[in-house]
C-alpha cells in the first residue's frame, strides 16, 4: 500500500521532519552528493499562508545529514517584482538562515526555464524551472490552507510556483485544474512534505490559521494531498483536483488504499473559501457564467480586501454572464458593457483594484 506518515512538531520541527520522511519510506531517495532543489509555498510573497521557514530548514538540514551535495531552496513568485520579493526574503531572514543550513535561494522567475509544446492539457507552450527538472530529489512542501479555485491548495497545485510568470495566468485561461494535472506529469517531486503546523481556512491567502503542529508526507503527491484533505476535514473524493491527478495515473487519492503511520488522522474541519464568502456576504449577488478561476480568484481576494467596506450589491465576470444593470463588472470579458456598467478592467483584474471598485460610493468614475 502507498505510505503516507504524520508527524508531530511536539518535539521540534527538524525531529519530526526526519520522522515523517523517514516513515514514508523517502530516506533511501537521496544519495551522497545529490543536488536537492526544495520548493516550497512562497508564491504569494509577503501574505500569509506560505511555508513556514522553520520547516524548509528542517528539509535542509534533513537533506545536508543524508548527504545532499548542493541544496537550494527554489520559488516562482506570482509577478509581484524582484522589489516585493526581496523584501519578503529579508522579512523573515530567510537568506542569512538558510546560508546558516547549507542551502541557497534561487528565484525561478529569473533562472533558465525549459521550454515545453504542445502537451495535453496544457497552453501551447510553456516554461518550467530547468532547476526543478533537473534536481536530483525534488522536495515539494506546500502548507496545508484551502482554496478559492481547487478547494485545497498541497503538493499537486504547489508545482505551478515551477512555471514563468506568463504561464502562471495562461494556465487559468486553458483550465487550471487539468493544467496542473497536465504538469504534474511532467515535474514529479521525490517527497512531498506539507507543512500542517500551522493551516489556513476561509482563504489562501488572507484566511485564517489554525495551529495543527503537524507534518504530513509521503513519496506519492496525490497521497499526500488526501491525507491532508482528510485533515481539514474535506473528503479527498470531493476534490476535483485530486480526482483528475489520480485518473491520469498521478497517484492514489483513495484513503482506504492508503497506509498512514505515525500519528492518527484527527481531522479539524476547515472553513472553504465558498463557506466563508456566504457567511460575510450572503447579500452578494454575483453572476460568474462563464468565468475563469483568475477572475473568481480576483474577486475573492478583493473582496478579502474590501473587508465591511463594501458596498456593491451584484458583481458579473465570466463571457457568459448578463450583468444586470449597475452591477459591477469584472475582467475584459465583459468588455462590451463597459461603455454601460461600472467595471474593473485586466485579465484578471487584481484583488485591490476589485477591492476599490467594491467599496466605491456609486461614483461610477471611480470603477471604470
Amino acid at each position: 500500500m502507498t505510505r503516507v506518515a504524520i508527524a508531530s512538531v511536539r518535539g521540534g520541527v527538524d525531529a519530526a521532519f526526519a520522522e515523517a520522511v523517514e516513515l514514508a519510506g523517502c530516506g533511501p531517495l537521496l544519495t551522497p552528493g545529490a543536488r536537492v532543489v526544495i520548493k516550497p509555498n512562497w508564491n504569494a510573497c509577503g501574505v500569509p499562508g506560505s511555508t513556514s521557514l522553520a520547516v524548509v530548514e528542517a528539509a535542509c538540514r534533513w537533506a545536508r545529514d543524508q548527504g545532499a551535495g548542493e541544496v537550494v531552496v527554489g520559488e516562482g513568485p506570482v509577478p509581484v517584482g524582484r522589489q516585493r520579493v526581496a523584501a519578503f526574503l529579508e522579512e523573515m531572514g530567510a537568506l542569512p538562515r538558510l546560508e546558516a543550513v547549507g542551502a541557497r535561494f534561487a528565484n525561478f522567475d529569473e533562472g533558465e526555464h525549459v521550454l515545453f509544446r504542445g502537451e495535453r492539457d496544457l497552453p501551447e507552450e510553456i516554461g518550467i524551472a530547468r532547476a526543478a527538472l533537473e534536481a536530483d530529489l525534488l522536495i515539494n512542501i506546500p502548507i496545508l490552507k484551502v482554496h478559492s479555485c481547487c478547494l485545497a491548495s498541497l503538493c499537486v497545485k504547489n508545482l505551478k510556483g515551477c512555471l514563468r510568470p506568463q504561464d502562471k495566468m495562461a494556465f487559468h485561461r486553458v483550465g487550471l485544474l487539468p493544467a496542473i494535472v497536465g504538469l504534474n506529469r511532467i515535474v514529479r517531486p521525490h517527497v512531498n512534505v506539507i507543512d500542517a503546523v500551522d493551516g489556513m481556512e476561509g482563504g489562501h491567502n488572507r484566511g485564517e490559521i489554525v495551529h495543527l503542529g503537524l507534518l504530513i508526507a509521503g513519496r506519492d503527491p496525490v497521497a499526500t494531498d488526501a491525507v491532508g484533505c482528510a485533515q481539514m476535514g474535506i473528503p479527498p473524493a470531493d476534490v476535483p483536483l485530486l480526482r483528475l491527478a489520480a485518473h491520469a495515473g498521478l497517484g492514489e487519492h483513495r484513503l482506504d488504499r492508503l497506509e498512514i503511520l505515525g500519528e492518527p488522522l484527527r481531522p479539524r474541519r476547515f472553513e472553504l473559501v465558498h463557506e466563508r464568502m456566504r457567511r460575510l456576504y450572503p447579500d452578494l449577488e454575483i453572476h460568474d457564467e462563464g468565468a475563469c478561476s483568475a477572475c473568481n480568484a480576483a474577486l475573492m481576494d478583493g473582496l478579502y480586501i474590501a473587508g465591511g467596506g463594501r458596498r456593491v450589491a451584484c458583481v458579473a465576470m465570466g463571457k457568459l454572464a448578463r450583468p444586470p444593470a449597475g452591477a459591477l463588472v469584472l475582467g475584459k470579458c465583459l468588455r462590451d458593457y463597459w461603455p454601460s456598467h461600472p467595471h474593473v478592467p485586466g485579465c484578471p483584474p487584481s484583488g485591490h483594484a476589485v477591492a476599490r471598485a467594491l467599496c466605491a460610493e456609486g461614483d461610477d468614475d471611480e470603477r471604470r
